[in-house]
């Protein structure tokens, strides 16, 4: 897991959410280290409800970009989005419980939502939680197989290793299990503020 707490800090460090013209504004300023002028926009966004600008202004937050670190402050903002269904918010509320294991079945909680919202690093995390086994998770090659290759699903280098990878511990039954699941898997819709 040690891996995950590494991938989870390059996470934290990269913004790739796209919305409207303030939030593009906003990210812009965030890029060009104008901190000021992005807190305020996100600030102002993330109050009005914006799902994209809540979860960046929480990694400003948490990673102490233009305020003082307040890892508190980082996850009620990084909450408000995943309880609106923002499938970036729910990996990274579900990550920050799971990967230090402070909270093992509230970080699977939010990563399975945002794995089955279709984030591509909520699968994988899934899956290689399912490959290891945690205490409140019982160790499922099958379900590691069909997460993980969910999660590969466009070819991207670093999630075809990891699926490689965790098919070297795997048996053919195995693969072809969670392959036939990843094939009838269906992605489930985003919530809706208020449902």
């Amino acid at each position: 897991m040690q891996q995950f707490s590494i991938y989870f800090s390059i996470l934290l460090l990269s913004a790739g959410l796209n919305a409207g013209a303030d939030l593009d504004s906003a990210k812009r300023a965030y890029e060009q280290n104008d901190y000021p002028a992005a807190l305020k926009e996100f600030t102002t966004l993330s109050e009005q409800g914006n799902t994209d600008a809540q979860v960046l202004l929480g990694k400003m937050y948490l990673m102490g970009k233009g305020v003082p670190p307040d890892p508190d402050t980082g996850l009620r903002w990084i909450r408000a989005a995943a309880e609106q269904g923002n499938s970036d918010g729910e990996f990274l509320l579900g990550a920050m419980y799971l990967l230090p294991h402070s909270n093992i079945p509230e970080g699977l909680k939010w990563v399975r939502l945002a794995a089955e919202h279709g984030n591509q690093d909520a699968q994988m995390l899934l899956g290689k939680s399912y490959l290891e086994g945690l205490p409140e998770l019982p160790r499922d090659l099958v379900q590691a197989e069909m997460w993980l290759r969910l999660s590969a699903k466009n070819n991207l280098p670093f999630y075809q290793a990891q699926l490689e990878s965790a098919e070297k511990q795997m048996s053919p039954g195995q693969i072809a299990q969670g392959k036939a699941l990843a094939e009838a898997w269906k992605q489930k819709p985003a919530r809706r503020p208020g449902a």
